[in-house]
Protein backbone atom coordinates (compact mmCIF):
# COMPACT_ATOMS: atom_id res chain seq x y z
CA UNK A 1 0.00 0.00 0.00
CA UNK A 2 2.90 2.36 0.77
CA UNK A 3 4.31 1.83 -2.74
CA UNK A 4 0.97 2.75 -4.34
CA UNK A 5 0.76 5.92 -2.22
CA UNK A 6 4.32 6.91 -3.14
CA UNK A 7 3.63 6.25 -6.82
CA UNK A 8 0.47 8.37 -6.73
CA UNK A 9 2.36 11.19 -4.99
CA UNK A 10 5.13 11.14 -7.61
CA UNK A 11 2.62 11.07 -10.47
CA UNK A 12 0.69 13.97 -8.93
CA UNK A 13 3.85 16.07 -8.61
CA UNK A 14 4.75 15.40 -12.26
CA UNK A 15 1.20 16.14 -13.43
CA UNK A 16 1.11 19.49 -11.61
CA UNK A 17 4.55 20.44 -12.89
CA UNK A 18 3.69 19.44 -16.44
CA UNK A 19 0.34 21.22 -16.51
CA UNK A 20 1.77 24.52 -15.21
CA UNK A 21 4.61 24.32 -17.74
CA UNK A 22 2.21 23.66 -20.60
CA UNK A 23 -0.06 26.55 -19.51
CA UNK A 24 3.01 28.81 -19.44
CA UNK A 25 3.97 27.74 -22.98
CA UNK A 26 0.36 28.13 -24.19
CA UNK A 27 0.24 31.71 -22.89
CA UNK A 28 3.65 32.44 -24.44
CA UNK A 29 2.46 31.23 -27.86
CA UNK A 30 -0.79 33.21 -27.59
CA UNK A 31 1.18 36.39 -26.91
CA UNK A 32 3.37 36.29 -30.02
CA UNK A 33 1.26 34.22 -32.45
CA UNK A 34 0.14 35.76 -35.75
CA UNK A 35 1.31 39.38 -35.61
CA UNK A 36 1.74 39.38 -31.82
CA UNK A 37 -0.19 42.65 -31.78
CA UNK A 38 -2.71 43.28 -29.01
CA UNK A 39 -4.95 46.37 -29.02
CA UNK A 40 -5.33 48.06 -25.62
CA UNK A 41 -9.13 48.38 -25.58
CA UNK A 42 -9.38 49.52 -21.95
CA UNK A 43 -6.78 51.11 -19.65
CA UNK A 44 -8.01 51.57 -16.08
CA UNK A 45 -6.12 53.48 -13.38
CA UNK A 46 -7.11 53.72 -9.70
CA UNK A 47 -5.35 55.66 -6.94
CA UNK A 48 -6.00 54.88 -3.28
CA UNK A 49 -4.81 56.84 -0.25
CA UNK A 50 -5.13 55.12 3.13
CA UNK A 51 -7.56 52.62 1.60
CA UNK A 52 -9.88 55.25 0.09
CA UNK A 53 -10.29 55.57 -3.67
CA UNK A 54 -9.11 59.11 -4.48
CA UNK A 55 -8.88 59.01 -8.29
CA UNK A 56 -9.97 56.77 -11.13
CA UNK A 57 -9.33 57.20 -14.84
CA UNK A 58 -10.30 55.05 -17.80
CA UNK A 59 -9.05 55.24 -21.37
CA UNK A 60 -10.45 53.28 -24.29
CA UNK A 61 -8.43 52.41 -27.39
CA UNK A 62 -5.18 53.34 -25.62
CA UNK A 63 -2.73 51.99 -28.19
CA UNK A 64 -1.30 48.51 -28.53
CA UNK A 65 1.53 46.18 -27.59
CA UNK A 66 3.41 43.84 -29.94
CA UNK A 67 5.01 40.73 -28.45
CA UNK A 68 7.79 39.18 -30.54
CA UNK A 69 8.81 35.52 -30.45
CA UNK A 70 12.40 36.53 -29.60
CA UNK A 71 11.23 37.94 -26.22
CA UNK A 72 11.13 41.59 -27.24
CA UNK A 73 8.12 43.89 -27.31
CA UNK A 74 7.10 47.37 -28.40
CA UNK A 75 4.35 49.09 -26.43
CA UNK A 76 2.64 52.08 -28.05
CA UNK A 77 0.54 53.96 -25.49
CA UNK A 78 -1.73 56.55 -27.11
CA UNK A 79 -4.23 58.73 -25.22
CA UNK A 80 -5.53 62.27 -25.62
CA UNK A 81 -3.46 62.84 -28.76
CA UNK A 82 -0.17 61.90 -27.05
CA UNK A 83 1.80 58.80 -28.03
CA UNK A 84 4.58 57.10 -26.10
CA UNK A 85 6.52 54.18 -27.63
CA UNK A 86 8.40 51.88 -25.23
CA UNK A 87 10.54 48.95 -26.38
CA UNK A 88 11.72 46.21 -24.06
CA UNK A 89 11.82 42.50 -23.34
CA UNK A 90 9.19 40.18 -21.91
CA UNK A 91 8.88 36.83 -20.18
CA UNK A 92 5.91 35.02 -18.73
CA UNK A 93 4.86 32.34 -16.29
CA UNK A 94 1.42 30.77 -16.07
CA UNK A 95 0.22 33.69 -13.85
CA UNK A 96 2.41 36.70 -14.74
CA UNK A 97 3.94 38.71 -17.57
CA UNK A 98 7.19 40.54 -16.79
CA UNK A 99 8.03 43.57 -18.93
CA UNK A 100 11.57 44.97 -18.75
CA UNK A 101 12.40 48.40 -20.14
CA UNK A 102 15.68 50.21 -19.52
CA UNK A 103 16.71 47.81 -16.76
CA UNK A 104 13.44 48.20 -14.82
CA UNK A 105 11.03 45.26 -14.65
CA UNK A 106 7.29 45.48 -14.03
CA UNK A 107 5.46 42.26 -13.15
CA UNK A 108 1.84 42.15 -14.31
CA UNK A 109 -0.62 39.60 -12.94
CA UNK A 110 -2.64 37.78 -15.60
CA UNK A 111 -6.32 38.14 -14.69
CA UNK A 112 -7.71 36.69 -17.91
CA UNK A 113 -6.06 35.13 -20.95
CA UNK A 114 -7.21 33.45 -24.15
CA UNK A 115 -6.27 33.48 -27.82
CA UNK A 116 -8.29 36.68 -28.27
CA UNK A 117 -8.29 38.41 -24.87
CA UNK A 118 -5.66 39.43 -22.34
CA UNK A 119 -6.36 41.24 -19.07
CA UNK A 120 -3.43 42.12 -16.82
CA UNK A 121 -2.98 44.13 -13.63
CA UNK A 122 -0.11 45.86 -11.87
CA UNK A 123 -0.27 47.23 -8.32
CA UNK A 124 2.24 49.68 -6.92
CA UNK A 125 2.34 50.49 -3.20
CA UNK A 126 4.15 53.50 -1.74
CA UNK A 127 4.29 54.25 1.98
CA UNK A 128 6.58 57.29 1.78
CA UNK A 129 3.73 59.84 2.03
CA UNK A 130 1.03 57.69 3.60
CA UNK A 131 -0.47 54.44 2.45
CA UNK A 132 -0.68 54.98 -1.32
CA UNK A 133 -1.71 52.33 -3.81
CA UNK A 134 -1.97 52.61 -7.58
CA UNK A 135 -3.69 49.89 -9.60
CA UNK A 136 -3.36 49.63 -13.37
CA UNK A 137 -5.71 47.19 -15.14
CA UNK A 138 -5.31 46.75 -18.89
CA UNK A 139 -7.58 44.83 -21.23
CA UNK A 140 -6.26 43.82 -24.66
CA UNK A 141 -7.84 42.20 -27.69
CA UNK A 142 -5.78 40.33 -30.27
CA UNK A 143 -5.39 42.28 -33.50
CA UNK A 144 -6.62 40.51 -36.60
Amino acid sequence: MKNVTKLLLVLTVFAVGFSSCSKEKRIEKHLYSKSGKWNNTLYEYKYYLDGTLEDATNYTNAGFIEFKEDGSYVWTFAVNGNTDVSPGTWTNTDTQISLTEGGSTTVWQILEESKKTLKIEYTEINTEFGNEKEVYTLTFEKSK
